[in-house]
């Protein structure tokens, strides 16, 4: 018999026993696709996580560089403006991982969002505006790489802190005072024609895209 033959008997012989050995243990099946799923989750979420300790290490890194500098940043002309929420994505998800209810969750999905920054008569500073259906608040006068104090949206006092790296602009709460609030980091960049604010917790990352008015 020519080798080509054997290889082909060998392997049709070997796919024959190897589907009555699945056909006979489909267990052992689903429990292999389930770690292979869980696996994949694993590495979802340790991506997630990863993305989250850059986009901390990078807000320290920025205000540890203008430290040193010991010059103020300028917010880049490209912020400037108002952008409206067009859409979101794992934003249900983020919310959840929070620890935030159903009713809570859908209230905040709802709401509609915009996003203001607008010059002042310094270069180095810009007032920030964070407008929503249930609430707004207001920063004036932000000096990046300054910490100020103000107002959350969850009505708490925050200690907040823009900085600027690599062209992103990076927003950082600290609460202050009892309540729901947790400390966390907002990205800011450019996706195309979008404003992309980027949050993440506990490794779950969530997007939002805002579309700029004119």
């Amino acid at each position: 018999m020519h080798t080509p033959s054997i290889i082909l008997l060998s392997t049709l012989a070997t796919a024959f026993f190897c589907s009555k050995e699945c056909a006979a243990k489909p267990a052992v099946v689903v429990a292999a696709a389930a770690a292979s799923a869980a696996a994949s989750a694993a590495a979802v979420a340790a991506a997630a996580a990863a993305a989250n300790n850059r986009r901390r290490a990078n807000y320290q890194q920025s205000s540890r560089d203008r430290s040193i500098r010991g010059i103020p940043d300028v917010l880049p002309e490209k912020f400037y403006g108002i952008f409206d929420l067009d859409h979101s994505e794992n934003f249900d998800e983020y919310l959840t991982a929070k620890g935030y209810g159903w009713f809570t969750r859908k209230l905040v999905i709802f709401a509609t969002f915009k996003k203001v920054f607008t010059r002042t008569d310094s270069k180095t500073l810009f007032d920030f505006s964070n407008l929503t259906s249930k609430k707004d608040v207001h920063y004036k006068k932000i000096e990046l790489g300054k910490a100020f104090q103000g107002e959350g949206l969850d009505s708490t006092k925050h200690e907040i802190t823009f900085t600027l790296k690599d062209g992103h602009l990076f927003e950082h709460h600290k609460p202050l005072e009892e309540g729901e609030a947790k400390e966390e980091t907002f990205e800011y960049l450019f996706d195309g024609d979008f404003l992309l604010v980027r949050m993440s917790f506990n490794g779950v990352e969530a997007r939002r895209y805002y579309k700029r008015l004119p």
